[in-house]
């Protein structure tokens, strides 16, 4: 085994967590999809001043039911934490989607949040990428809404907000994984 490979295998980034099946549905590659399961909430009502100003891109939040967040695309992840609350994948048109879980939850330093990925790892919509135990998220205070974002509006040419659902929970839309949330417009 080299080097790098025994470094590699002596730090935690998996934890104890199975890793869940891949879940399937049909994609299209200028579209987003939802990583979770939940309710869909709007960028602004997010209780975070940079996430809700939309500092670091545009998309929804989703208030979690399960506690696995999923590729919301096909790409490539480009960006992962060690405290494995928040990944960075960059899809084959170019948009660059983050996804992360709760507010302040990097202060956990990594506890109840196990990675599947790692930088540099292709994947297909579905993969799964991150599990998180929302009840330790809670415990320690924290929300527990997933985010998704893209990053970079403006090599993208925008994006449409097209989530929807016949599925509402106190007037919130109830999205599950694979559901349609972004549409990447593509740059003239």
């Amino acid at each position: 085994m080299k080097l790098i490979e025994k470094i590699k295998s002596a730090i935690p980034t998996h934890g104890d967590a199975p890793k869940p099946p891949r879940a399937t549905f049909a994609t299209r590659s200028d579209i987003i999809y939802a990583p979770v399961t939940g309710l869909l909430v709007s960028i602004e009502e997010i209780n975070d001043e940079v996430i809700s100003a939309k500092l670091m891109g545009d998309g929804y939040g989703i208030l979690p039911v399960g506690d696995c967040v999923y590729a919301p695309a096909d790409g490539r992840v480009v960006m992962t934490t060690v405290t494995n609350h928040a990944i960075g994948i960059l899809t084959g048109t170019g948009a660059q989607v983050i996804l992360h879980v709760g507010l302040g939850t990097v202060e956990m330093n990594g506890k109840g949040f196990t990675r599947f990925v790692e930088q540099g790892d292709e994947v297909k919509a579905g993969d799964p990428l991150i599990a998180f135990d929302s009840a330790a998220i809670k415990e320690a205070g924290y929300e527990d809404v997933v985010t998704c974002v893209v990053a970079n509006l403006e090599q993208v040419g925008g994006i449409d907000h097209i989530a929807s659902s016949n599925t509402l929970i106190g007037n919130r839309p109830l999205v599950k994984i694979g559901d349609s949330l972004l549409l990447t417009r593509r740059r003239i």
